[in-house]
Order: C-alpha cells, then sequence, then structure tokens
C-alpha cells in the first residue's frame, strides 16, 4: 500500500494569465516543472487535468495525469474527483494538494503537511507577512493561529483585524492543503458556508468546525499568477544556476 499521494491540479483557462500550464519555466512547461518539484519529495504524483492539450502533453512525455470534469467550481473538488478515480486501483490514505503554479515547491513543506496529517484531518501552511502594508492587501489570506500542543488554525480572513498580532499569531495563509482521505470526501460534500462564500475562502468550509493544523514557514512560497511573476521566477533560478 502507499501511504500518500500529490496531486497538482492543471487547468488552462484563467482570466489573469491564459494557458498559464503551459508557460516556461527554466525552458520547461510549469505544469512539467511543478511536477518535477513535487516528484522530489514523493513517488506518488498526479496531474489533475481537464484540457485535451494537457492530456495530449502528458501522454508525450510519460507524466501520469486523471481526466477531470471541467467544470468543477474550486480546485478542492477536482481533487475529489482525482481520488475517487485513484482509489479504484490504488490504496492510499493521505492526499497533499500542490498548486500547479509554484515552482519552489519543496521536499520539506510537502513532508511538513503529510506529518502533520497523523495529528489533524487537514492541514496547510502559512509565513511571515514582509510588512505592513503586504498584510493589508486584501489578496493576501490571513490566518489566525492558536498554540495548543501544535500550532492550529483559530481563522481565516481577508481583512486585518488586529494589527498587534502580525506575525505573533496572525500569518500569511499559504494555499497547499493535506488531507486525510476520508476526510476530503466529507469536505467536498458540504455546502459552502456563509462565510466562505463572503470571503471567498474554501477553508472557512473546515474551520468552523474542524481542527486545521498550520506549519509556519520562513517565507512565501512564489507563485505565479502574472506574466510578471514568470519573468521573476525565471530571473531568481537563472541567478541562482
Amino acid at each position: 500500500m502507499i501511504d500518500t499521494i500529490v496531486v497538482i491540479p492543471v487547468r488552462l483557462q484563467a482570466s489573469r494569465f491564459p494557458n498559464k500550464p503551459f508557460a516556461k519555466i527554466d525552458n520547461l512547461p510549469m505544469l512539467h516543472y511543478v511536477f518535477n518539484a513535487a516528484s522530489k519529495s514523493f513517488e506518488n504524483v498526479f496531474l489533475a487535468i481537464c484540457d485535451q492539450e494537457v492530456e495530449d502533453y502528458c501522454n508525450k512525455n510519460n507524466l501520469p495525469f486523471v481526466l477531470t470534469n471541467p467544470n468543477h467550481i474550486s480546485g478542492s473538488d477536482r481533487i475529489g474527483e482525482t481520488v475517487e478515480k485513484l482509489e479504484k486501483n490504488l490504496s492510499f490514505d493521505y492526499i497533499i494538494n500542490v498548486q500547479g503554479d509554484m515552482p519552489f515547491i519543496k521536499k520539506e513543506y510537502i513532508s511538513s503537511l503529510r506529518q502533520n496529517l497523523s495529528n489533524y484531518k487537514m492541514t496547510t501552511l502559512a509565513c511571515p507577512f514582509k510588512n505592513k502594508v503586504e498584510a493589508e492587501n486584501l489578496s493576501k489570506v490571513k490566518v489566525e493561529v492558536v498554540n495548543s500542543k501544535n500550532l492550529v488554525a483559530k481563522d481565516f480572513s481577508r481583512t486585518l483585524i488586529d494589527i498587534s498580532k502580525l506575525n505573533k499569531s496572525i500569518f500569511h495563509h499559504i494555499g497547499v492543503y493535506g488531507f486525510q482521505k476520508q476526510f476530503l470526501k466529507e469536505y467536498i460534500s458540504r455546502k459552502p458556508t456563509k462565510r466562505e462564500l463572503e470571503e471567498k475562502l474554501e477553508q472557512l468550509r473546515v474551520s468552523e468546525n474542524t481542527t486545521i493544523g498550520i506549519t509556519v514557514i520562513d517565507e512565501e512560497i512564489l507563485g505565479v499568477d502574472t506574466k510578471e511573476d514568470l519573468d521573476t521566477v525565471n530571473q531568481l533560478i537563472q541567478d541562482h544556476g
């Protein structure tokens, strides 16, 4: 039996950066670069895809994938369908959800998510904010943590409610997740909550009645939301050769 699978959702349609999965990072399409980075942590990495062009690329380059419904509302739903299909032939207990636009995902981040799943049904990452201006940006999600035996999420929000708690108990949430398999199924079967819809934060569906384990890492995992981000990523790779 394999213990853990890593799933990377990939879809071509994106309003801010169309065709983003095929944007080149160090001369490799982003989807392939992120797959390789995640594969340094676990052997069982799968792309959750919904586009013919991506399927053709995966077949040509022998990348393991699961073809999913293109109409899923969220990445979690896409992962849920992927798990449902994979478990017909594989036996596993844990799922790590790595975003398809995070080329700098590291082994220690994925391992931390997995380790926390021994104690929590769902786990995620956070990091300190660089400054007050970044923390006040509504696009930067905040997580307030409390310390039981380990750090757990008290709440998620887009608004910085208490500046005095900045980088003490309020951190920048990073959208990489770990799930116990049975809990993932329960989670995606729940109806969205009022606060989830208001804040547009899926994790609020969980945090209101389930404890989420938190690992605070040193700095944000640079993602690629825009072409400017892509230039920054490639420059960093070139500089560190």
